[in-house]
């Protein structure tokens, strides 16, 4: 039973009696059997027809009245479970006493404030981190020499992000973290949070971390060891730890005598800091042709750990699961439920089911030799004995450590809300996650289980068609758009000569050649965000997930969205009487906002489209359906006029070649408003910020 606008609706059943079977059934004849003309009841076929389709009205009547339980028992029987809560990612900044560091252990909880009617979420961080002292008060990006050496102020309160680092041949760019000249600390290291916005695309680069001395040009700076590299060289998301100069040779640049230009934002002069530096080369080797390197990065941020909505049971004292009886199948059920599936190839090496004390081993199936086995279901939380191995002695206490999913989609905070610790850390004064908690996704709904149980018999475990990479795709959590592309070729020649007749797609910088197989992902980051991307993991959890799937000839590509941003502009009319009525508080004002607010929603490529399903990647735009979906209530107003248009902008060129509408992009974009917004396959529809609203009251 749902409701629709607070109006119960009766469930959707099926209602097909025995005639409409049998109508059925005659209409495919014609297209699987033409030469079966006799179709009268005296026909033995016929009567075939017939039987069958009483027996199938009877099957029908019996499952219109098997109750969700039992279609969910159904679907376990088949190994089809519902998927469960996903818990969200966040960065976590701890910031120590002045002129100390403090030692934050790996699965630290730290929580947002909550409220009476509303629990706290709670997070546990991933690994250990020395929280430094306040000090970093600015960011800044350098340009070095062959280029013209030029300085831009990313930052002047904080940490960067989503800062493109590019360098041409033979050219070195840096990223340059401003601490305050007082910041030391007793341990010589510093610990920082890198990951970058997309894997490094262009030329070959290398990474690697310098420190002011020996003047004030970074050329000339001296490089910094690396301790540890989480990062890979900022190819992934991952803590790097950095040893730290002595105080006397970390010298302290001001840095207002660097070429910042004169129109930006400038630093105060007779300002000194000690800088820390992300330094990236271009490694372009001898006869290669010209090509920029790019590094993109999306956070650089120091004392900073990453932390999930997955905490630990028993931790500190082991969960009393139950105590072991007679039965040859026992089952018992853990305290918290799902069980948290980890990212990689062993999702649940953190769980440990001990009988008595003495750890047993999971498994899903029974082996010769192997009696001290259990099997969990995740979903369900349910430890079961006896159908992998033996049966624990009776009178013996189950315990479990593991960790489970708190909080699903309620993890994705805004930015500054995780501020609690909910346990205390000697030394540390402050935390925060500067940025939002994302990924976290509730249990799925039965429907959606029930719709997604066809396709998963269908696919299971092999990745071979375009549905096939596109249905598995969707089954990584975090992942909310998934489109593979298939290969493409040109059907015609280009009249300047860029490509002949036959040649691959290349727009967009995709390879869309035999063998290629081209994946584009994008994450529910909230309607916060109009252009969500994936993270780096997320990408890495994709590829994860697919390759061991994939055919061994298939080269697979996960791409970021191609978005195409649309421009709106509306003419409303609100009626004054509706004003006088308070219908339409605030006026034409008030519902200009409201227009605005429904039409980024409707063109939010997760939360809006047609549906409210979200958009497609390929999937083009209407006029009607965008003015049915934001128009206001017909007692308030209406829309004199809608239109669109998509903006303009070249955001796939390659490194180093001019933009060219007629080459990189296989149709030209409209210059002016219409009534749709035509994308191409590989591109997906999103909100541009600009609506303007004109009209009045009347």
């Amino acid at each position: 039973m749902s409701a629709h606008r607070g109006r119960p609706l009766p469930p959707d059943l099926d209602d097909r009696r025995w005639a409409d079977l049998v109508e059925e059934a005659k209409e495919l004849i014609g297209h699987y059997a033409p030469q079966w003309t006799d179709r009268g009841p005296g026909d033995p076929g016929i009567a075939l027809v017939e039987l069958f389709a009483w027996l199938v009205e009877g099957l029908i009547y019996r499952l219109n009245q098997v109750p969700e339980k039992n279609y969910v028992a159904f679907l376990n029987l088949l190994g089809v479970t519902r998927r469960p809560a996903t818990p969200a990612r966040t960065l976590l900044t701890f910031t120590a006493q002045a002129g100390q560091s403090a030692l934050v252990p790996a699965g630290t909880w730290v929580q947002t404030g909550g409220g009476e009617s509303q629990a706290p979420v709670v997070f546990q961080t991933e690994a250990e981190l020395l929280a430094p002292a306040s000090g970093l008060s600015m960011a800044v990006r350098y340009d070095a020499p062959p280029a013209p050496a030029a300085a831009h102020a990313v930052d002047t309160t904080g940490a960067p992000g989503d800062v493109e680092v590019r360098v041409a041949d033979g050219g070195t760019g840096y990223l340059l973290l401003g601490f305050d000249p007082a910041f030391t600390q007793p341990v010589e290291r510093l610990e920082l949070y890198a990951e970058p916005g997309r894997p490094p695309s262009g030329e070959p680069a290398t990474v690697s971390w310098v420190f002011s001395a020996g003047g004030a040009d970074p050329a000339a700076w001296p490089v910094l060891a690396v301790e540890q590299d989480g990062s890979h060289g900022l190819t992934q998301g991952g803590q790097v730890r950095l040893k730290l100069p002595a105080t006397p040779v970390w010298a302290a640049v001001d840095p207002a005598g660097w070429p910042f230009p004169a129109e930006g934002p400038r630093p105060e002069a007779g300002r000194p800091r000690r800088w820390i530096g992300l330094k990236v080369h271009n490694e372009k080797e001898a006869g290669q042709p010209s090509g920029d390197a790019l590094v993109e990065v999306r956070h650089l941020l120091p004392g900073t750990v990453p932390a999930t909505t997955a905490p630990t049971a028993g931790r500190d004292v082991a969960e009393a699961v139950g105590t072991a009886g007679r039965a040859p199948r026992q089952v018992f059920e853990l305290r918290n439920r799902p069980v948290y599936r980890r990212p990689g190839l062993s999702p649940y090496d953190h769980v440990k089911i001990m009988v008595d004390g003495e750890p047993w081993e999971l498994a899903e199936e029974r082996a010769a030799g192997r009696d001290r086995a259990v099997r969990l279901d995740p979903v369900t939380g349910e430890v079961i004995f006896g159908e992998v191995g033996a049966t624990p002695p009776q009178g013996a206490a189950i315990t479990a450590v593991y960790r489970h999913v708190g909080a699903g989609a309620a993890g994705n905070v805004l930015p500054g809300t995780v501020t609690t610790l909910a346990e205390g850390v000697p030394g540390v004064v402050s935390v925060g996650n500067p940025v939002r908690g994302a990924g976290g996704v509730d249990e799925e709904p039965i429907e959606e289980t029930k719709s997604r149980a066809p396709q998963l018999l269908r696919t299971r475990d092999r990745a071979i068609t375009v549905a096939d990479y596109e249905f598995l795709a969707r089954q990584v959590p975090g992942v909310a758009v998934a489109r593979c592309l298939a290969p493409r070729v040109q059907d015609q020649r280009h009249p300047n000569g860029a490509w002949q007749k036959g040649d691959p797609w290349t727009f967009a910088a995709i390879s869309r050649a035999p063998g290629h197989v081209n994946l584009i992902v994008a994450p529910d980051l909230g309607l916060d965000e109009p252009q969500p991307k994936p993270p780096v993991a997320l990408v890495q959890d994709v590829i994860a997930a697919l390759d061991p799937r994939r055919e061994v000839t298939a080269l697979l590509q996960v791409h970021l969205p191609r978005y195409l941003p649309v421009e709106v502009t509306a003419d409303l009319r609100v009626f004054k009487r509706a004003v006088d009525m308070q219908l339409a508080p605030g006026g034409h004002a008030a519902e200009t906002v409201r227009l605005r607010e429904r039409v980024a929603r409707f063109l939010h490529p997760v939360h809006g489209g047609p549906d409210g399903r979200g958009w497609q990647v390929g999937q083009s735009l209407y006029l009607p359906d965008m003015y049915q979906a934001v128009q206001p209530d017909s007692v308030i107003g209406y829309l004199a006029d809608l239109r669109m248009r998509p903006v303009q902008r070249p955001p796939y060129h390659p490194a180093g070649e001019a933009w060219d509408q007629n080459v990189h992009r296989p149709f030209e974009l409209p210059g002016g408003f219409g009534p749709q917004v035509r994308v191409t396959d590989y591109e997906l529809i999103c909100f541009s910020g600009t609506c303007t609203v004109t009209g009045a009251e009347e």
